[in-house]
């Protein structure tokens, strides 16, 4: 997540309701995918090519999005699933990254050992583009995170029982923390069940609660995005469950999770 996007807090109302509208607009998720026993491996490699070329974590997440999306709604042949892959990651840095950040198929080729043609790859990006009618742009978890965190930390809050000092530092630990839950999102489809608006502020109130920041959910909070701590407390005792799990194994692996192999892209727990 970035740190300066100032037009998230210049119009704060009218952002806010844009990116509503277009949550509403998410294709629903009904995890039909034959192929789901291959989700993890695939947002496995997802996290691990965004994370060699330095791509966003926004753009991370609108990946996984298409992929789920995609994948609910096809039969995808298993040696095309890693294509399928490759591809959402470029449209989604298409539509968040700069022009020279967009990797190209040569780049992304390389890392699976150059296993597909470009026609193939303009095949499955065409095909891709006509299942959401040319529209992939959309919010994600990764989204509302970063917009709930521009007021994340409040002068009156405490942590670990003492006053806040600077906000500037408890801000950057708030999002650190809070990036972790982010990213723990990606790796368990069960968080498709919820608005990616409330799984987002999950995030942020994991990240204050694991941060020892007080109270857990600021009333600023519960204004900015409109959800009370008891809203989010299903998913806040998911996530805390994956995380107490995380700390004692790096193996993540449940039965319904919808992945059962490493995570490296979990990185920097709170």
């Amino acid at each position: 997540m970035t740190t300066n996007q100032t037009w998230m807090t210049d119009y704060p109302e009218e952002v806010l309701a844009w990116m509503r509208q277009r949550e509403a607009k998410h294709l629903n998720y009904n995890g039909n995918s034959p192929q789901l026993s291959s989700r993890g491996e695939l947002v496995d490699l997802i996290c691990m090519v965004t994370e060699h070329l330095k791509l966003s974590v926004a753009t991370t997440h609108l990946a996984v999005h298409l992929l789920d999306r995609f994948m609910d709604s096809h039969f995808i042949m298993e040696n095309h699933l890693k294509l399928t892959a490759l591809t959402v990651i470029m449209l989604a840095a298409k539509f968040e990254e700069k022009d020279v950040n967009v990797p190209g198929y040569p780049a992304l080729n390389a890392l699976v050992e150059n296993q597909y043609t470009v026609c193939f790859f303009n095949m499955m990006e065409k095909f891709i583009l006509n299942f959401f009618n040319w529209n992939i742009g959309t919010v994600t978890v990764a989204h509302f995170a970063e917009f709930y965190l521009a007021k994340g930390v409040s002068a009156t809050d405490t942590v670990d029982g003492a006053s806040i000092t600077c906000l500037d530092i408890a801000w950057q630990t708030l999002w650190k923390s809070t990036s972790y839950f982010v990213d723990l999102s990606l790796h368990d489809r069960a968080f498709m069940q919820w608005p990616t608006s409330l799984v987002a502020a999950a995030c942020v109130a994991c990240g204050r609660l694991s941060s020892n920041f007080e109270p857990i959910w600021s009333a600023t909070l519960e204004t900015t995005t409109g959800y009370t701590i008891q809203s989010l407390s299903q998913i806040m005792d998911l996530f805390l469950r994956l995380y107490r799990s995380e700390k004692k194994s790096s193996t993540c692996s449940t039965p319904e999770s919808g992945y059962g192999s490493r995570c490296p892209s979990l990185q920097g727990s709170p």
